[in-house]
């Protein structure tokens, strides 16, 4: 025993372990996907913010070149270069305006007439709409290396190399132009033409491609686009101290967790200890619930249960005690010490009333237990009991070891104790089960009975599990009767049975139950 408390530490430290662990790890889940979720808002704001921009640069060099299109002056005329320049200082978003004819520029709002004039060379995009670009454009004469010129029909426009400047590359990054979307092409005044992943384009949803983000916006007309892109290498840097604070939390609640668990087990060690102490000095006690006929409510009998308050005055349930028990393997002289107690508690009824039956449950350790019998013989023969006094119960889940139980079975019957199933229906319940097990009866679970009077499923089982018994010429106990319905609805039953719950009395003390059955014999 003192092996199986150390693995049992041993297993509880490692659990310990597996638990910070895991809330580290969810901290680090829950931390990306909060960090994702705040890089993708900031992304659409940022991809929303540029598009409007882009809207409004559009918006500009197309009314430009509207303007200086619908001018009747003959084209490089001094009033056109003066109209032109008119244009340009107005404009927020052109360096320079010109007059274009076959890709070669003439004249310009900057430079006046050409001579010879300047070609543009192939355009490297034409719209359906009759917009054409020329990018990367090398205009010395503008005191500019390279640009991008937007031309529609007989006019061009080149691009500000600055329209950009209020919008920096970092933290986020991004291309915006005017997009080819035949062949997934971005022509931009910053990086010329720019190839994008055809699925980043075909929604304005983020997108995860290598160990890149994306998340597109695009015009109604959807010639202008913003592309907005980081790499998750950047997100964790941007977010490291913010990644580390959800790890720490995630450990820290890893460690309330474990903390818990291993407070939990001291408490379940601390009262296991104190349930052996008690069991020792006698500290346990017995409660008896009544079992009564149900056509005569005669008590019929009573069901011995333990019963402890341990030294933090808690008191515990009968389930908690058996359980504690089990766990650390002395259920059996928990067993030894109700059926001592009720014996010596109930000798008087037992010896005046020879059908009254005083009901012991066993656990599945008692069914091969020895000296179970043994104090048994002995209790019997010191109060003078007969044996057909004493019933035994035993759970459904004691009888998995199926030689075992019949064999334990049949040396209570020989010997005179009848043998009723606990709780019949939860588990194994069938015809042939209960036919190789040979047992007196049957307690019917409250779990049915909680049902009686509604139309639950689990209600039409009754009437199932009372055939099965009167096939079998079993008795009939029923567990958890708490309202008078259920009370009359098996009390109008053509088989004589038993009932036992709340409506006909709570566990009480042996002195107690005395005083009740004297009152009804009276």
């Amino acid at each position: 025993m003192r092996q199986a408390g150390v693995n049992s530490r041993v297993g509880r430290f490692w659990i310990g372990v597996l638990v910070i662990f895991i809330g580290v790890l969810a901290g680090y889940g829950i931390g990306r996907l909060s960090i994702l979720f705040a890089t993708r808002s900031r992304m659409a704001d940022y991809a929303d913010r540029l598009l409007a921009h882009d809207l409004e640069i559009s918006g500009e060099v197309i009314h430009t070149l509207a303007a200086a299109n619908r001018s009747s002056s003959p084209a490089c005329s001094d009033e056109d270069i003066g109209m032109l320049r008119r244009s340009v200082f107005v404009a927020r978003f052109i360096k320079d305006v010109g007059r274009v004819v076959d890709n070669q520029l003439l004249c310009s709002s900057t430079a006046g007439q050409l001579e010879p004039p300047v070609s543009l060379g192939a355009p490297d995009f034409t719209s359906l709409r009759g917009l054409i670009v020329y990018q990367n454009r090398p205009l010395r004469m503008l005191g500019v290396a390279e640009a991008q010129i937007i031309a529609v029909g007989r006019t061009e426009a080149v691009l500000s190399p600055d329209i950009y400047s209020e919008f920096p590359q970092k933290p986020l990054h991004y291309y915006s132009g005017v997009l080819d979307r035949a062949r997934s092409i971005l022509h931009t005044p910053d990086f010329g033409s720019v190839a994008i992943p055809p699925r980043v384009l075909a929604s304005s949803s983020l997108q995860h491609i290598g160990d890149e983000y994306y998340l597109s916006r695009c015009s109604r007309s959807a010639i202008i686009c913003t592309v907005v892109h980081t790499s998750m290498q950047e997100i964790r840097a941007a977010n490291r101290g913010l990644m580390v604070i959800y790890m720490l939390t995630g450990g820290v609640a890893g460690i309330a967790c474990a903390l818990s668990l291993f407070v939990a087990g001291h408490k379940r060690r601390t009262q296991t200890y104190q349930l052996k102490r008690a069991i020792l000095l006698g500290k346990l006690s017995v409660a008896y619930q009544p079992i009564v006929e149900l056509g005569t409510h005669r008590i019929a009998g009573a069901e011995a249960l333990a019963r402890w308050t341990d030294e933090d005055g808690d008191s515990i349930r009968p389930e908690t005690i058996i359980a504690l028990a089990e766990a650390e393997g002395f259920v059996s002289e928990i067993t030894r010490f109700v059926l001592t107690r009720a014996l010596d508690e109930l000798q008087s009824i037992l010896e005046s009333n020879p059908e009254f039956r005083v009901s012991i449950n066993l656990a599945p350790s008692d069914l091969a237990d020895p000296r179970l019998l043994l104090l048994l013989d002995e209790k019997l023969a010191e109060h003078r009991i007969q044996p057909a006094s004493v019933v035994f119960e035993i759970t459904e889940r004691a009888t998995s070891d199926r030689q075992t139980a019949i064999a334990a079975i049949r040396r209570l019957r020989q010997r005179g104790h009848a043998v009723l199933i606990d709780d019949f229906g939860t588990g194994y319940s069938n015809l042939a089960y209960l036919s190789e097990l040979k047992v007196n009866g049957i307690k019917i679970s409250r779990s049915f009975i909680a049902t009686i009077g509604t139309e639950s499923v689990t209600s039409s089982i009754v009437p199932q599990i009372l055939a099965v018994a009167r096939a079998l010429d079993l008795e009939v106990v029923v567990q958890g009767i708490e309202r008078q319905e259920q009370a009359l609805y098996f009390s109008e039953s053509e088989q004589d049975i038993l009932g036992q719950g709340w409506f006909f009395g709570m566990p009480i003390p042996a002195r107690s139950l005395m005083y009740l059955c004297a009152e009804k014999t009276e």
